[in-house]
This record gives C-alpha cells, structure tokens and sequence, in this order.
C-alpha cells in the first residue's frame, strides 16, 4: 500500500511554473496579434471612409462649379464675367491658385430658374437675375462654405444671402484657373476619427459657354 501511494506522483512546482510561462506567451502573442488585426481593420476603414468623403465633397464642389455661367443680365458689353477668382493667368505663366473660387450662375429660385415669366428686356431677351456664389476653404473648421449672394437690379430688388456647409473633414482646397473656362481642383480629406493618412483627389473642370 505504502509503495503504490508513493509512485502517484503530482506536478513539481517548475513543471507548473514551465507551463505557466508557456500558455503566457501564447497568450500573448494571440493578444499581439489580435491587436495589429484591429488597428489595420481600423486603418483600413479609415482610409476608405476618407476615400469617399474625397469622391463625395469633390462631386459636390464640382456639380457646384458647372453651374457658372457668363451673366449677360447684369453686364451688358462682352465678354460677359462668368469667374471673379481665381483669375485666368496671362500668357505663359503659371496658373493662378486660390483657396476659394468665386463665380456668377444663374438664380435656382424664383428670381431666375423657376420664374414664371423669366423677366426680359426691351428686346424680348430672357434677363434672369443671377447669383454670385462663392466656395471658400475654412482650415480651423476643415470645412468648405457657399454662399450665394443674389445679384440686385431693376427686376431683382430684394437683397437675398444665404450660406451652407457643402463639405467637411477637408484638411486642404486650392482652384488653380489654367484658363478662364478651365480649372485645375485639388482636395485632400481625412478621417472622422484617428491621425491615419491623407487622401488627395485631383480633377479638372471645364465651366460655362461661350455666348
């Protein structure tokens, strides 16, 4: 009896001291690895949230340019301004680049798109009042602003501004006029959260006719 209680041998304290070290560092590098997963998928996400919030607020700012025309209503010798800023650069110089462009469209409101009859001159010419809408960068607020400021005259009397956020999260914005029909744009946006990397988009812009 004596000989068979002393063969039931246990685990010696640097078995289990052993085996603890073991399932601690397996522990840990599951934790490590579960770890670098996370911050990639978060990496990723972040990359494709700022991805499209570049495609997003381009298309905005973009659909927003393409609305300039030249205004025939308030000038009447050509060539009609169609772009205040940035200005088309002289001959043979580098285009001129600006943190805003402003520029002349016709009204969307009743004063112009939706006017019922759209107002004419002597002529029967069509003579629709025009906004002035400008996009200007803000990089305190990483934002960009519109705001349209409706052009007075005889049929459109009634001073009218408003202003609105057309894009967030933008952390730079240039309008560079190659012409003065062409335009050169340039965004980068970021993440809503987290210091991950920047994403630049690049477009041209052809605006307005020639009348």
């Amino acid at each position: 009896m004596i000989s068979q209680r002393n063969n039931r041998r246990g685990f010696t304290i640097v078995e289990m001291l052993i085996s603890m070290t073991i399932m601690g560092l397996v522990l840990a590098l599951a934790v490590v690895e579960f770890a670098m997963v996370f911050n990639h998928n978060n990496l990723t996400s972040a990359n494709i949230t700022a991805e499209a919030n570049a495609r997003i607020s381009m298309a905005k700012v973009t659909n927003e340019m393409r609305q300039a025309m030249p205004d025939v209503t308030d000038f009447t010798t050509p060539p009609y301004p169609m772009v205040v800023t940035p200005t088309a650069p002289p001959p043979s110089t580098a285009p001129g680049t600006s943190t805003s462009i402003e520029y002349y469209r016709v009204d969307n409101g009743s004063a112009g798109l939706t006017a019922s009859p759209i107002p004419v001159d002597s002529n029967g010419n069509p003579v629709p009042c025009y906004d002035e809408v400008t996009l200007t960068y803000d990089p305190v607020g990483e934002t960009i602003t519109r705001t349209i400021s409706l052009v007075q005259n005889t049929n459109c009397s009634t001073a009218s501004v408003t202003t609105d956020i057309l894009a967030r999260n933008i952390v730079g914005f240039s309008v560079s006029a190659i012409s003065g029909t062409l335009f050169d744009v340039d965004l980068q946006t970021r993440a809503t959260t987290g210091a991950y990397n920047i994403y630049d988009l690049n477009t041209q812009v052809a605006l307005g006719y020639k009348p």
